[in-house]
């Protein structure tokens, strides 16, 4: 494949002592905590830390829906080029994720409406509608929108880094 400005080749395995080494061993972990919900901060372990806001004021930080389109549309993303790559297509694609809020029918909490939206460049509908099916069914964050993730919740003793406050 030739190289395209934002196109990375799918990555191989190294063989490096730290690979799974069972179909079941974790390929990676992310290790985020938040703080102070939508009021307060979310920390990446060994990464960014980033302000949280609520709908109503996103120009103070970014907010569940704004997270979950981004985590999706960068999956989405990605599980697009690898299958574009198995398929020996070399072309520049676009995932574009919409994510509303929206209360429950019964006033009982809210729930999220994701949506997505690709394009690939110099592909016909026809053909885009079959890659981003075949993207859509593998990439993980699909999954778990489409219900077939493993949530699980569990309690751990509070603890308060740095003594956060909310401000």
């Amino acid at each position: 494949m030739t190289e395209k400005p934002g196109y990375a080749q799918p990555q191989t395995p190294t063989g490096d002592a730290d690979e799974p080494k069972s179909p079941s061993a974790p390929i990676y972990t992310a290790k985020v905590e938040n703080l102070g919900g939508t009021s307060g901060e979310v920390r990446v372990e060994d990464g960014q830390t980033l302000s949280t806001a609520p709908t109503s004021r996103v120009e103070e930080g970014n907010n569940p829906e704004q997270f979950l389109a981004m985590a999706w549309s960068t999956c989405l993303g990605e599980t697009l080029k690898v299958v574009l790559a198995v398929n020996e297509i070399e072309a520049l694609s676009r995932v574009r994720v919409e994510v509303e809020l929206h209360n429950e029918p019964s006033g009982n909490g809210f729930y999220f409406a994701p949506k997505a939206f690709i394009s690939i460049e110099g592909v016909s509908d026809t053909d885009a509608e079959k890659y981003a099916a075949r993207a859509h069914a593998r990439c993980p964050i699909s999954k778990l929108l489409m219900g077939k993730g493993n949530p699980v919740v569990e309690i751990e003793p509070y603890k308060n880094p740095d003594n956060f406050q909310l401000s």
